[in-house]
């Protein structure tokens, strides 16, 4: 599909269309949210859903009552900071 097709449909779908379809779609999806420690943190995507007038989309990785739950997040976090800061 071209872009402007894929533009026109994306100017007609209502906040609550889009995050029905990011539901559709949520298993093809992952979030990047950065690298602490050498670590690359990401998760999958569980669900959207409204919160006010904004589509909210909610990580697997928000199930959690903590990050450090997580073996891979605990690790990161316990991890002395091993980025060097070239510039030194």
């Amino acid at each position: 599909m071209d872009q402007d097709k894929l533009m026109a449909i994306a100017n007609d779908l209502t906040n609550e269309d889009i995050c029905e379809l990011i539901n559709m779609v949520a298993p093809r999806l992952d979030v990047y949210f950065g690298i602490l420690n050498n670590h690359c943190f990401a998760s999958e995507v569980s669900f959207a859903c409204m919160n006010g007038g904004v589509v909210q989309i909610n990580c697997k990785s928000a199930d959690l009552d903590d990050l450090a739950e997580d073996e891979f997040l605990r690790s990161a976090i316990a991890e002395p900071n091993t980025v060097t800061d070239p510039t030194n």
